[in-house]
């Protein structure tokens, strides 16, 4: 699908827009790399918490009691990470899109972010497409639903935007 521009609605000229399928092979690979490194500081973390308290020393699993009162006594820690896994995603979002145009996950699939009209992502449209997912994430109960459907959003868009490239007057375009 091409984009075609209206007066309202200006359109960036002569690009492809993406497919909804490599944006979300983009996504994957971005999740793997940003969840990776943080999911395994925090088994990690978890595990050595499960050690010290003699759980993995025995041949019997540990009582439910015993994992709810080490999650309890961890959950502060549990939000750290999470705070910290989304300024780092936040980072990475903004850096690589405002840099480059485009993530290492959107690298390997062989598409880009542009602006409305046919520039470079800047920094500043790239602050405000990645912003939806720590502001989302932070609200209760319907934080992950507009995630959801930020993600979902292009499916069904004319112009295949996410809520985040509405917001941020981008367009995600084949390299």
């Amino acid at each position: 699908m091409s984009y075609a521009g209206t007066a309202e609605s200006p359109a960036p000229p002569a690009v492809e827009a993406s497919s909804w399928g490599r944006r979300l092979g983009a996504f994957v690979i971005d999740n793997l790399i940003l969840g990776i490194p943080i999911g395994g500081l925090v088994m990690t973390r978890v595990l050595g918490e499960m050690s010290a308290a003699g759980m993995l020393d025995s041949s019997a699993p540990p009582s439910e009691a015993a994992l709810n009162n080490l999650m309890n006594d961890m959950m502060g820690e549990f939000m750290l990470y999470g705070f910290i896994g989304s300024i780092i995603s936040l980072l990475y979002f903004v850096l690589m899109h405002g840099t480059l145009g485009r993530t290492l996950g959107k690298m390997a699939v062989g598409i880009k972010v542009i602006k409305d009209d046919g520039t470079p992502c800047d920094f500043g449209a790239a602050f405000k497409r990645a912003v939806i997912y720590p502001i989302a994430g932070g609200v209760p109960y319907i934080g992950g639903l507009v995630t959801i459907l930020n993600g979902l959003w292009p499916l069904w868009d004319e112009k295949r935007q996410s809520l985040g490239d509405k917001l941020a007057g981008t367009y995600v375009v084949r390299k």
